[in-house]
């Protein structure tokens, strides 16, 4: 027999084997192939994928889950600070001396991961010679 969730029906998923994986920034959860949909993806704003939205039990489980000392999702990347898209990870631009994350954007790819990286550094450079500037002036020279 398979159930399917719906809005109208609550199932009684308790005392079936709910396997939890962390995919990404989100958790898959899977009921198993009695309850259809078996695959729900829950996100940290506490949504699922499928139909029911906040109101699937996949976000009590993923809940449940976390209380029970699963494994945190990460949290997403800001988006892309140039053009507002989504952004990926990417380790090999990794900052070794800074420390921050690389990343590359999916609309303008590392290109935009460089420009916002150099108006950080000249913003940097800005503010250094504000500094300086402001230091002589309080001199006197």
């Amino acid at each position: 027999m398979q159930d399917t969730l719906t809005q109208e029906a609550e199932i009684d998923l308790a005392g079936r084997p709910t396997r939890i994986r962390v995919i990404g920034y989100t958790y898959l959860v899977d009921f198993g192939p009695s309850t259809q949909p078996r695959f729900h993806t829950v996100n940290k704003q506490r949504s699922c994928s499928c139909p029911l939205k906040e109101t699937c039990p996949a976000i009590e489980a993923v809940a449940e889950y976390l209380r029970n000392g699963g494994q945190r999702a990460p949290d997403p990347m800001p988006p892309c600070p140039i053009c507002g898209a989504e952004v990926v990870r990417d380790r090999k631009w990794d900052g070794k001396y800074t420390k921050e994350l690389g990343w590359r954007c999916t609309i303008g790819g590392l290109r935009h991961f460089l420009e916002a990286k150099a108006e950080r550094i000249k913003e940097a450079l800005r503010r250094q010679q504000a500094a300086v500037s402001e230091h002589e002036s309080a001199a006197g020279r």
